[in-house]
C-alpha cells in the first residue's frame, strides 16, 4: 500500500486541524514601567474552551483548566462544571502554557492547550480535541539512567489497560527528536513527528504476541542486571532493544530477552531513548496492510530538519498513528520546547538526568488484584515522577 507523501499530509492535516489561539503581549514591563519584572502585578487571563468537532458547548464535561508559568514556578488551576466553557484567572505577568482536560466518557476525553503572553489583561482560546483512550499505554518510563552514568540501563513498560486481549505485533516504539532551544524547529511540520535515533517494532504478523488485559511487559535497552551500578535488575525483561552492527560508542550486547526489530537507526545509536533529561516517547500502530519494515523503507516517510542545512534524515510518524505519547521535560530547565501537540499530550512529566528514577503512570483503582491506569492524555496529571525502579512489579493500591 502506497503511503501519502508526508509533506502533503502535513499540510493537509495542518490546514484542516484545530489550531490553538495565542494571546499577544501589549507590554514588556511587569511593574508599570519601572522595569525589572518583579512579578507582583496581577492581570486577568480569560480562557475560553471550544468544543471538539461534532460537539456543542453543552456537551462539555467537567473540565480542569491549568495555567503554568514555568519561569516563576507559578501554577493556577480552576475546575469548570459540565457545560461551562470559560474561566478567568488572576495571574502574575509572564508567559503561560494553559491546558484543559476533561473526561467525556469511560473511553473518551477532551483535551487541548494554548500559549499566552500576559503583560496586560489577556484572553486565550483552547480548541479541544476528542481523544479516544488507548488500550495500550506506557506504564513506566526510565529514561534518565543512573548516577553511575550507565547509559543503556534504561527501560520502559507497556500495559494493556483495556478489558480485551491486545496484540503487540507490528507496534512501533520510538522517541521524538529533542530540541536544544526553547523553540521546536519541527513545529512547522506538525502533525508529523521526527524519530530520534532509533525506532523499533515488535515482530509478528498480527496475533502472535498477545497481551492479556491488565498485563504489562518490560522492554530494556540492555536486558541485564544493573543493580551494581545503581540501576534495576533487567535480566528478566520480556524484550530488548538489541541494535546489531553498532560501533558508536561500542558494540551492543545481545542479552537473553527477545529482540525488537530495529527499523530505523540513522544515528548509529545503541539505545532507544530521546535523551536523559528530555524528549518524548511514542507508541504507534500503522494502518492495516503496512508493515513497519515497509514503512521505514519508503523514502517518502523521511524528512530533514526544516529551515536548516542539516542532511540527517528523520523517520516521520504521523500523530494519527499514535496509541500513546509521553512528553518528558528536564526538571532543572525552565524554558523548553514543546515537542508534541496537545491532542497527543497536553502536559509533560518532569525528570532529572542520571537520577536513577523513573516516571510511572498513576493507578486509578485496583479490582480483583488488577491495576487500572490513568489516561487523560495529559502527562502532567497522569504520571508520578521521581519513582523507584520497579520493572515488572504490579502496584497493589491506587495512587
Amino acid at each position: 500500500m502506497k503511503t501519502m507523501n508526508l509533506r502533503a499530509k502535513a499540510l493537509l492535516l495542518l490546514a484542516s486541524g484545530a489550531l490553538f489561539a495565542t494571546g499577544c503581549s501589549s507590554s514588556d514591563n511587569d511593574d508599570n514601567g519601572t522595569g525589572g519584572g518583579s512579578g507582583s502585578n496581577k492581570f486577568n487571563l480569560t480562557v475560553t474552551l471550544t468544543a471538539p468537532s461534532g460537539y456543542e458547548t453543552s456537551d462539555l464535561p467537567a473540565m480542569s483548566v491549568t495555567a503554568v508559568n514555568a519561569d516563576k514556578e507559578l501554577t493556577y488551576t480552576e475546575e469548570l462544571a459540565a457545560g461551562e466553557n470559560s474561566v478567568t484567572f488572576e495571574v502574575s505577568s509572564g508567559q503561560y502554557r494553559i491546558t484543559a482536560t476533561g473526561q467525556y466518557s469511560n473511553t473518551i476525553s477532551f483535551t487541548g492547550a494554548a500559549q499566552a503572553d500576559v503583560f496586560a489583561d489577556q484572553s486565550a482560546t483552547i480548541e479541544l480535541a476528542e481523544v479516544n483512550e488507548s488500550p495500550l499505554l506506557f506504564k513506566a518510563i526510565y529514561s534518565t539512567s543512573s548516577p553511575a552514568y550507565s547509559i543503556t540501563d534504561t527501560y520502559f513498560e507497556i500495559v494493556n489497560n483495556s478489558d480485551k486481549v491486545q496484540y503487540l505485533d507490528g507496534l512501533i516504539v520510538a522517541s521524538v527528536t529533542p530540541s536544544t532551544t526553547a523553540t521546536n524547529p519541527w513545529e512547522t511540520v506538525f502533525p508529523l513527528y521526527p524519530v530520534y535515533g532509533v525506532a523499533a517494532a515488535f515482530p509478528g504478523s498480527g496475533t502472535e504476541y498477545p497481551l492479556q488485559p491488565g498485563e504489562s511487559i518490560v522492554v530494556a535497552n540492555d536486558a541485564t542486571d544493573w543493580t551494581a551500578k545503581q540501576g534495576a535488575d533487567l535480566s528478566g525483561a520480556d524484550w530488548e532493544v538489541y541494535i546489531p552492527n553498532v560501533s558508536i560508542p561500542s558494540a551492543d550486547v545481545d542479552y537473553d530477552a527477545a529482540n525488537l526489530i530495529i527499523i530505523f537507526n540513522e544515528n548509529t545509536q545503541r539505545q532507544l531513548n530521546p535523551g536523559f533529561m528530555k524528549g518524548a516517547f511514542l507508541l504507534a500502530k500503522l494502518p492495516d496492510g503496512i508493515t513497519p519494515e515497509a514503512y521505514a523503507s519508503d523514502s517518502e516517510n523521511y524528512m530533514v530538519e526544516p529551515n536548516t542545512t542539516k542532511s540527517q534524515r528523520n523517520l516521520m510518524i504521523p500523530s494519527s498513528y499514535l496509541l500513546d505519547a509521553v512528553e518528558i521535560w528536564d526538571a532543572t530547565e525552565p524554558e523548553q520546547a514543546q515537542l508534541l501537540m496537545a491532542q497527543d499530550d497536553a502536559g509533560k512529566a518532569y525528570v532529572t538526568g542520571f537520577s536513577g528514577k523513573c516516571i510511572r503512570r498513576k493507578v486509578t483503582k485496583i479490582e480483583n488484584g488488577r491495576a487500572y491506569y490513568q489516561d487523560t492524555n495529559n502527562s502532567s496529571n497522569d504520571f508520578l515522577t521521581d519513582q523507584p525502579l520497579t520493572p515488572g512489579q504490579e502496584p497493589t493500591q491506587a495512587d
